[in-house]
């Protein structure tokens, strides 16, 4: 029996740890350059597609609907309220033509918030955000809301990205918010894990299991 649960655990840790292994890397500021996946361009639904899981990110401003904006010059993805031509939205563009109406209204700043929806449970290991083209272009030392929470950044500097330094669990079709605290941001990057299903933890314990039943049974004929 020690064996058996020894060997659960160690099917445990080999299932999560090849989740982490097939982690998916969103980088928002490459997918908004002109030779990058998307170029610059504004989303009603920005759409991205991870290992086991979809991703979908919306922008509000002011309690209203707006665009998810993909800002290329190392910025990556804001919010935009309007568009110069809204016929461009929800268009790969594979080009650096600013499209939002002002050029200004493109990070997520005061009222404004990202909120990202996981089709799978996941757990999101790392998140990078800049503010390379506002202010003291440093998040160094200030707070963004993550997840419902205020977390401040101890790392970056000017023109660098600062990350988190703790990881979330998103459960499926959950609402996870990015917003604005004390200071305007841009989502560089992010690193997600898909969470295994409970049903493979499931199998593998149930395997196991039978695999010990079998051997007693065998040393018992």
């Amino acid at each position: 029996m020690h064996k058996l649960v020894k060997g659960i655990c160690l099917v445990f840790l080999f299932l999560v740890s090849t989740a982490a292994a097939h982690a998916s890397v969103f980088n928002f500021k490459a997918m908004a350059e002109a030779g990058g996946s998307h170029g610059e361009s504004g989303w009603t639904t920005l759409t991205v597609t991870g290992t086991g899981f979809t991703l979908s990110i919306t922008g509000t401003k002011n309690a209203n609907a707006a665009y998810a904006y993909l800002d290329s010059g190392g910025a990556g993805l804001g919010v935009c309220g309007a568009l110069t031509n809204p016929a461009k939205a929800n268009q790969i563009t594979n080009s650096n033509e600013n499209l939002c109406d002002p050029s200004s209204d493109d990070n997520v700043t005061t009222g404004e918030f990202l909120t990202l929806m996981f089709s799978h449970d996941v757990v999101i290991e790392t998140i990078w955000f800049n503010n390379n083209h506002d202010g003291d272009q440093s998040l160094f030392g200030d707070k963004i809301n993550i997840g419902g929470s205020a977390f401040t950044f101890t790392n970056g500097g000017a023109l660098q990205d600062s990350f988190t330094t703790s990881s979330y669990f998103v459960a499926a079709n959950t609402a996870f918010i990015l917003a604005n605290n004390n200071e305007e941001f841009y989502l560089s990057k992010m690193d997600v894990s898909a969470v295994p299903e409970p049903a493979s933890l499931l199998l593998a314990v149930l395997g196991l299991a039978g695999l010990g039943l079998g051997a007693r049974r065998r040393r018992i004929d």
